[in-house]
């Protein structure tokens, strides 16, 4: 018996919570409306993509999730693969990125569009490579009048200052 009204409180709480409304189809607006969750959907498609500094090829799969309110990436290139979940931050006015991947990367990279339009997203680190100083790792999503989308990442160790060139994708959409 006790069993039973655990069960039925178990279930009654569950149907209340947000979740579950939300499931149930909840008739509640959607909450990702605003044009700035808008702004990174040029990067949504099937993806054949080429590094034009290191030429090595991959594909990715950028989807919009969770009723546009987030941007999931699934990366695939021959030694690596990987993804992120993307999201634009309204108290921050600002996007967020956390980027995992299968060497056991992680990355929360911060940004957003700048007055050309391109979406740039920036994440800072402690570097292996020189201890005790810290890492910019930039990158800068443009779309391209041609329907390409270019990722330009590069990075800094002297804050900004200078810029030391990572990688240069061209994303061109598959068929």
């Amino acid at each position: 018996m006790k069993f039973k009204i655990l069960l039925a409180a178990i279930a009654a709480t569950a149907c209340s919570s947000p979740v579950a409304a939300v499931g149930a189809g909840s008739s509640a607006p959607l909450a990702c409306t605003a044009p700035e969750y808008r702004q990174f959907d040029f990067w949504v498609g099937r993806w054949t993509v080429e590094d034009v500094l290191n030429h090595t090829p991959g594909e990715s799969v950028i989807e919009s999730v969770y009723g546009g309110c987030g941007i999931r990436e699934n990366w695939a290139e021959p030694d690596l693969t990987g993804g992120s979940l993307n999201i634009y931050v309204p108290a921050e006015k600002k996007w967020r990125q956390l980027w995992i991947d299968s060497s056991g990367s992680r990355r929360e990279f911060i940004g957003g569009l700048n007055d050309k339009g391109e979406m740039v997203l920036i994440a800072t680190y402690p570097s292996r490579a020189h201890p005790g100083a810290t890492v910019m790792d930039r990158m800068i999503f443009s779309k391209r009048p041609d329907g390409t989308v270019r990722q330009y990442s590069d990075a800094s160790l002297d804050d900004g200052a200078t810029w030391t060139p990572r990688y240069d994708n061209i994303y061109t959409r598959r068929n």
